[in-house]
């Protein structure tokens, strides 16, 4: 059996995500970890379309590699499956827990350029995330004790200036909320979030379990800017959180800001780093298959 799924990751009412191995000799003769996203064949429309994605954001080294799809029979079902890169360090989300924030600067600068630098890719490719968020964000662990940073989950991007998504509400941007504009500044805004999030530990909003209060305070108040940051984090922060999405800045011209230029660490040749554990299937060609999941978990 050259694939196997060996347990589950999570899961959600769009598919299931499972750790498998996919091996296949001679051609790759050692196991390769993956994350294989999961549904039934009937249901599987935002993953397929996801796939469809990656599919153009391929060889980007801040987005999730997507390597092809498959179509198993399983438990009497017919299930689509999403082939990706496995992420051996969890989410974003995971790693700000595991800290309780308070991210020194440098590191949150490093993670800053790499989101930028993969969400300019999506940008430039004509696509919209929509949903930016520390847990659709994949953490790959380095050899040089740093990790680096991988945007994962597609599933509401959608083409610029067509319809789309609103994604989640506190990492929304005004003009999404308001006016059902679900265009690039939006990603810009769930940065800026989401950069804010790991210096101070918590959401730059006040929580709140209602989602229609949580809206309304935010239409009149901006995000919590922490105190205890830099004058050039401050200053960051502001770019993304402005409100006229017309003058909020772009990925371009944050890469370019110098909280973010000025990091020491920004000396490595992070396109050029392989992560730890992330072994390419090898030719990046997309392979499409039927049967690799034949015997389910």
């Amino acid at each position: 059996m050259p694939s196997q799924k060996l347990k589950l990751l999570g899961g959600g009412a769009h598919g299931i995500v499972f750790l498998a191995e996919y091996y296949n000799p001679p051609t790759f003769n050692v196991r390769m970890k993956l994350a294989v996203k999961s549904s039934k064949v009937e249901f599987s429309d935002s993953i397929s379309g996801e796939g469809q994605i990656l599919r153009k954001l391929q060889r980007c080294p801040y987005i999730i590699q997507c390597f092809g799809d498959d179509t198993s029979g399983e438990h009497g079902n017919t299930v689509y499956n999403l082939l990706l890169e496995y992420a051996p360090g969890g989410t974003l989300k995971k790693l700000i827990n595991s800290r309780e924030g308070f991210f020194p600067e440098d590191e949150a600068s490093l993670y800053a350029y790499q989101l930028l630098k993969g969400i300019r890719e999506v940008h430039r490719r004509g696509i919209v995330h929509c949903d930016l968020k520390p847990n659709n964000i994949l953490v790959f662990p380095c050899g040089c004790g740093s990790n680096q940073l991988k945007i994962g989950d597609f599933r509401l991007s959608k083409v610029a200036g067509v319809g789309g998504h609103r994604g989640t509400l506190l990492y929304t941007s005004p003009e999404s909320l308001f006016c059902g504009m679900h265009e690039a500044p939006k990603d810009i805004w769930a940065i800026g979030c989401i950069v804010a999030e790991m210096m101070a530990g918590k959401s730059p909003w006040k929580l709140c379990n209602d989602d229609d209060k949580l809206a309304q305070y935010m239409a009149f108040n901006q995000p919590q800017i922490p105190t205890n940051i830099s004058d050039h984090v401050k200053d960051f922060l502001t770019r993304c959180f402005e409100r006229n999405p017309n003058a909020r800045w772009t990925a371009d011209k944050l890469l370019n800001h110098p909280f973010v230029i000025d990091n020491p660490l920004l000396c490595l040749k992070w396109e050029d780093y392989q992560p730890l554990g992330n072994r390419p299937l090898g030719t990046g060609e997309w392979i499409s298959s039927t049967g690799l999941f034949l015997t389910p978990i």
